[in-house]
């Protein structure tokens, strides 16, 4: 227990020696006859009621150790059992009663290693002391009479200063007493009236005072000589430190040197830098032009391929117009020369009647010369022939009107081919043969008709 408190405190001659106000660690042995007090003034001095955190240590039912943070101070307290008062009051001989709780006593100090800054003894009434003041002795006996300048009465209740001035544990502490209050205000007064400066002491109590200055003295020695053996170390590390310096400040001088001279060359890389990039400005500023060319060339070419396409396609069409020409000229030629066949027939049909008319006529002088009744069967012949004749020139002339409207419709070569002495020609002798053809029937009805009257 005593190692592990050991460990919380600072060096312990410093804080023997630290004004009241700088002290961090506040250490108190709280001591009393009466168990409700000593846990309302622990609770009160640790604040527990305002729910903060409290260790709480029990070392076998002895003594118990608690501890705290009361406004930034680190606040540890024993409780003490309330027994000792007892065992004083029963012992006939004091001496012998304080012997039996020595060890107690001590092991509550040593609970509170390196010492406490006061000893509180906890009570409820002014006026009847109830033998409370035994307390005080005892700790004298144990600690020595020098305990009594650590040690402070704590009142639970208040009091008259009349009152408090008559009680025998105030006088024997040197009129140091304290009147508790439930607030933080008057902790803070009991701290700093339990750490008040003793004239040529030390700010806690300790009975090894004058082993801890031995031992400061001693740690000191010791640290004084590893403080001069580090001390060479650095110093020989200093000395290098020194050395390596005036190299490395040799060095940043040739890199300086250099530095400059890179300087330099990027000064001149820059130049260079300036120059390539306005170089590339241009080349960009042509590029630019050279793609706004290449996108009016891509438009025109567009449009040239779509001219194309389009005089491609009005190809195509001339191709078909030609083919289709080609075609009517075909027919045109075939039904030209068809016509110019027919119109061959016809003239030799033509011939072969004008034929006919001149034999017809040499007959009919013949006739005329010849009696009547010898040429009667011949005459019914002839007259045969001349019915059949109109028929078929009838039918001539509707092939010739064909030919004659066809051309009209779109075959000029026909007109062109056909000689108009011809057509006319043919409707001359048509029609002069329709009229003999006409007149003729009656000549030879006038002669079938004639035997009967004769």
């Amino acid at each position: 227990m005593a190692q592990r408190l050991q460990k919380r405190d600072e060096t312990l001659s410093d804080e023997a020696k630290q004004p009241t106000d700088s002290i961090k660690r506040l250490r108190f042995i709280l001591l009393g006859s009466d168990e409700v007090l000593i846990n309302e003034a622990c609770d009160t001095i640790l604040r527990s009621t305002d729910d903060k955190k409290v260790e709480t240590i029990k070392s076998g039912g002895k003594c118990e150790f608690r501890e705290a943070c009361v406004s930034g101070r680190h606040v540890s307290v024993v409780k003490t059992p309330t027994y000792w008062l007892e065992n004083l009051k029963t012992y006939l001989f004091f001496s012998k009663s304080v012997r039996s709780m020595k060890s107690d006593m001590e092991f509550s100090y040593s609970m509170v290693f390196p010492g406490p800054h006061a000893f509180l003894l906890v009570l409820g009434d002014v006026r009847n002391s109830g033998k409370e003041h035994y307390l005080l002795r005892a700790l004298s006996e144990v600690f020595g009479q020098e305990v009594l300048d650590y040690s402070m009465v704590l009142f639970m209740h208040g009091y008259s200063d009349r009152d408090i001035g008559r009680n025998r544990c105030v006088r024997k502490c040197s009129e140091r007493y304290h009147i508790l209050k439930d607030n933080e205000d008057n902790v803070l007064k009991l701290f700093q009236d339990a750490t008040a400066m003793k004239q040529g002491k030390a700010n806690f109590f300790t009975k090894d005072l004058e082993l801890l200055y031995k031992a400061e003295t001693y740690f000191k020695k010791e640290f004084d000589a590893k403080y001069e053996e580090r001390e060479n170390i650095l110093r020989g590390d200093l000395a290098e430190m020194k050395t390596a310096e005036e190299n490395l400040r040799t060095k940043m001088t040739e890199m300086e040197k250099q530095n400059s001279e890179n300087v330099r060359e990027l000064q001149d890389l820059r130049e260079e830098l300036d120059q390539l990039r306005e170089e590339l400005d241009a080349h960009r500023f042509r590029e630019n032009q050279l793609r706004k060319d290449l996108d009016a060339s891509i438009s025109r070419e567009n449009q040239l391929s779509q001219q194309i396409d389009a005089l491609k396609e009005k190809k195509y069409e001339l191709k078909e117009e030609l083919f289709d020409l080609r075609d009517h000229k075909r027919q045109v030629n075939a039904e030209l020369i068809a016509s110019n066949e027919r119109e061959s027939q016809l003239k030799s049909d033509n011939e072969k009647l004008q034929r006919e008319l001149e034999q017809l006529k040499d007959n009919e002088k013949k006739r005329e010369k010849n009696p009547r009744e010898e040429f009667l069967l011949t005459e019914k012949e002839e007259v045969q022939e001349e019915y059949d004749i109109p028929r078929t020139l009838d039918r001539r002339e509707e092939e010739l009107l064909q030919i004659v409207t066809g051309s009209e419709h779109g075959i000029h070569i026909s007109t062109a081919v056909t000689p108009p002495s011809v057509s006319e020609n043919k409707v001359k002798s048509l029609s002069g043969k329709e009229c003999e053809v006409e007149s003729r029937p009656t000549d030879s009805q006038n002669i079938i008709q004639d035997p009967p009257n004769r």
